[in-house]
């Protein structure tokens, strides 16, 4: 199972661990791997800098038994694996530069309530999306690969 969003905080509270409003975070910015999350399916990310989409506002306690795989200093928990069959993600490495737009514009109140400029998101969309997006193809095969599936 993958959870990426509130697939992840669904995850976390299945598991019985708290989901709570957090630190707003919108737009291009880097992860910080542990070093399981250096080991892992994440290391792909790597090639891109480990810099990922995050569009979120809230936030979950790590469920137990969970590994930690990476923080941003803002949100201490922005990925874990529950074994090798769950992986969960509090950021957005599926989203692809052609999609961006769509989520520019279906979020325009969100973004002018938080004083996001949606041309600065756009024009790091157009430096990096393409590598990230690459990046993130090939995180979620390898997990995959070694989740046995």
């Amino acid at each position: 199972m993958i959870g990426v969003c509130l697939g992840a905080q669904l995850i976390a509270r299945a598991c019985g661990a708290r989901v709570y409003p957090g630190t707003r975070e919108i737009g291009w910015a880097p992860i910080v791997p542990t070093a399981r999350g250096r080991d892992s399916a994440l290391a792909e990310l790597a090639g891109a800098n480990w810099e990922v989409l995050h569009w979120h506002g809230d936030t979950f306690d790590l469920p137990e038994g969970a590994e930690l795989l990476a923080s941003t200093a803002a949100v201490p928990h922005q990925a874990y694996a529950i074994g090798k069959q769950v992986l969960a993600l509090q950021f957005h490495p599926e989203v692809l530069p052609r999609d961006i737009e769509a989520w520019l514009i279906g979020h325009t109140v969100e973004l002018g309530k938080a004083g996001i400029d949606p041309r600065a998101i756009r024009a790091r969309t157009a430096e990096i999306g393409q590598g990230v997006a690459a990046a993130g193809r090939r995180m979620f095969a390898r997990w995959l690969d070694e989740a046995g599936l």
